[in-house]
């Protein structure tokens, strides 16, 4: 098993850019075309979190597991011309605070800036919602998530930060 980093962010206000690819909230209908879409993602088994099963996604965003009004409108989605999901961010609640579950994109859409767009919006809608930061638990191999993060201005989390350490 690979060693997980968590990080942290402030959500602040994001820059007002019109979005370069349509994102939407991500809602009920999506979950079995975002199931098949995770494990396209995850085919290889690298990056796992969950050993393989995409039923979690059904229980976090059916059954209320860690859903809040904020985490919803914070969780999701970019498609292509076609209508189908893309690229998508799946926020949940742990412990009052706003956790990044998920952000995957399909790998025929990689490279093209939608992880970074979803997290742009994302980071927008928890800072609107009141939310000041959020965190995310990275695999340590992980290299390309872990530049995206630390590019968006997220730090590692230290067992003795303070939330006056995110300020």
């Amino acid at each position: 098993m690979n060693a997980s980093i968590t990080l942290v962010a402030v959500t602040g206000p994001q820059k007002a850019t019109p979005a370069r690819v349509p994102v939407r909230p991500l809602g009920p209908d999506d979950l079995p075309e975002l199931a098949s879409l995770w494990r396209q993602v995850y085919a290889s088994g690298a990056g796992l979190q969950r050993g393989g099963d995409s039923g979690w996604i059904g229980t976090s965003m059916a059954e209320g597991g860690g859903r809040t009004a904020a985490a919803d409108a914070a969780s999701l989605v970019t498609s292509g011309p076609d209508g189908q999901i893309t690229a998508a961010i799946i926020v949940t609640e742990l412990d009052g605070e706003a956790v990044i579950d998920e952000l995957f994109t399909h790998p025929d859409h990689r490279r093209q800036g939608l992880a970074e767009e979803l997290l742009l919006h994302c980071m927008g809608v928890l800072h609107t919602s009141g939310r000041t930061t959020v965190k995310v638990t990275v695999d340590a191999n992980n290299s390309a998530a872990m530049a995206l993060y630390l590019s968006r201005d997220f730090r590692r989390v230290a067992d003795d930060m303070t939330d006056a350490d995110y300020d």
